[in-house]
C-alpha cells in the first residue's frame, strides 16, 4: 500500500481505527476522519507508534450533515491531488426517532446519505489514481432490512433495528448502484458485513434493555474490532479483489446478498430519492 492514500471514516475507534492502522502499517498514506478531533488526535499519534508510519492526518465531520461532509470533502479536495481508497465505515444507530438538520431520520442519514454524499463528492479524486477502491462497511442486518421511503422523513412506528437494518440494506443497495454506474472507469466498489463486533455502536445514547441486550451479546458473542476490520482491510488492500466490484462480502469471502439488495429497480429508486433528498 506504499505511495497509496487512503480515507477512513469514523476511524478514531471501532473498526474504523483498527482498518486504518492496519493500512498505515502496510505503508498507505491515511486520513482519519471522525466528529472528535480529541479522539482523532489521540489516534493518529496511537498508529504512529504503533506502524511507524507518520504519514497521517485527520478531519473532523459530522455524518449525520450533509454541510459537514460538503465541507470535509472540500477540504480533502484541496489537500490532495487523487485518492486510491474511500472506506465508508462511520455509522450509527439511535434508540429514539430523531431528525438530523437536514429534516432526514438520524439513523439513514448517517449510516446511507453520509455514504452517498461522501462519495460521489470524492469520486473526482478517486478517478485520478491509477486504479481506486471504495469499500462500504454495511453488516447482515441488511438481510431483515426493508426500504421504506417515507421513514426517511417521517416517524413510522419506529424501532432501532428497524432502523438500523434498513440502513444497511441501503448501503447494499449503494454499492451495486454504484459499481454499475462506474463500470468503465479504474474504481471498484463493494461492501461487506464486519461480523457482529463488540464495539460501542450500540450503547451510545442508548439507555435501558436496549443497552442491555447489545451489551451483553456483543460481548457474549462480539468480535474484537481488530478482527472485525479484517474484510475492511481485505477489499482495501488485497490484490485477489482486482477488478471485483459490486459484491457483498463476509469473512473475505464473497456472499449473496438478500433478495431485496440484488432488487435492480430498488437500487435505481434508492439512488433516484438520496438525490433528491441530498443533492450531489
Amino acid at each position: 500500500m506504499k505511495g497509496k492514500i487512503v480515507l477512513v471514516t469514523g476511524s478514531s475507534s471501532g473498526i474504523g481505527f483498527e482498518t486504518a492502522k492496519a493500512l498505515a502499517q502496510q505503508g498507505a498514506e491515511v486520513i482519519l476522519v471522525a466528529r472528535s478531533e480529541e479522539k482523532l488526535k489521540e489516534a493518529a499519534a496511537v498508529i504512529k507508534a504503533a506502524t511507524g508510519n507518520d504519514k497521517l492526518k485527520y478531519y473532523t465531520a459530522d455524518f449525520s450533515s450533509q454541510k459537514s461532509i460538503r465541507e470535509l470533502a472540500a477540504k480533502v479536495k484541496k489537500d490532495y491531488t487523487k485518492l486510491d481508497v474511500l472506506v465508508n465505515n462511520a455509522g450509527g444507530v439511535f434508540p429514539e426517532f430523531k431528525l438530523s438538520e437536514d429534516g432526514l431520520e438520524m439513523t439513514i442519514a448517517t449510516n446511507h446519505f453520509a455514504y452517498f454524499l461522501l462519495t460521489n463528492l470524492l469520486l473526482d479524486l478517486l478517478k485520478k489514481a491509477d486504479s481506486a477502491r471504495i469499500v462500504n462497511v454495511a453488516s447482515g442486518s441488511h438481510y431483515q432490512g426493508k426500504i421504506d421511503f417515507e421513514s426517511f422523513k417521517k416517524k413510522k412506528s419506529y424501532f432501532i433495528m428497524k432502523a438500523y437494518g434498513q440502513s444497511k440494506l441501503a448501503n447494499v443497495l449503494f454499492t451495486k448502484e454504484l459499481a454499475e454506474r462506474l463500470k468503465g472507469t479504474r474504481i471498484t466498489v463493494n461492501c461487506l458485513h464486519p461480523g457482529f463486533v463488540h464495539t460501542g455502536i450500540g450503547t451510545k445514547g442508548v439507555t435501558g434493555v436496549v443497552k442491555f441486550i447489545w451489551t451483553f451479546f456483543s460481548r457474549l458473542g462480539g468480535l474484537s474490532a481488530e478482527a472485525g476490520a479484517k474484510t475492511s482491510v481485505y477489499l482495501a488492500s488485497s490484490s485477489a479483489v482486482n477488478g471485483v466490484t459490486g459484491k457483498y462480502f463476509d469473512k473475505c469471502k464473497p456472499k449473496e446478498e438478500s433478495k431485496l439488495a440484488k432488487d435492480i429497480n430498488l437500487q435505481h429508486e434508492l439512488w433516484k430519492v438520496s438525490e433528491q433528498l441530498c443533492p450531489i
